[in-house]
């Protein structure tokens, strides 16, 4: 847990989480200068930060953090492939 400026807070979950509040800290903004910056309550942030999913509102968060949100789908091995690794082609 941290402890930040109303006491002791939860930690950021997920990779959304983390990546978000992680950069905002290496920002030094806190979670209601983000709020105001994204037109969003410091409580949807904390959410947010937390695990809550809410695309829109991480894609506003990050363009107001001057950053860009990218997504990368890991390749997911099927039935076919698994065949041809163990047995080949």
């Amino acid at each position: 847990m941290d402890i930040g400026g109303r006491g002791i807070v939860q930690p950021a979950k997920g990779p959304l989480g983390r990546s978000l509040r992680a950069t905002r800290l290496d920002l030094l903004m806190s979670q209601e200068r983000l709020a105001e910056a994204v037109g969003a309550s410091q409580a949807a942030i904390s959410r947010l930060e937390r695990g809550a999913p809410s695309w829109n509102l991480f894609c506003r968060c990050v363009d107001a953090l001057g950053g860009r949100p990218v997504v990368t789908i890991e390749g997911i091995e099927t039935e076919r492939m698994m065949w041809n690794r163990l047995f080949g082609s």
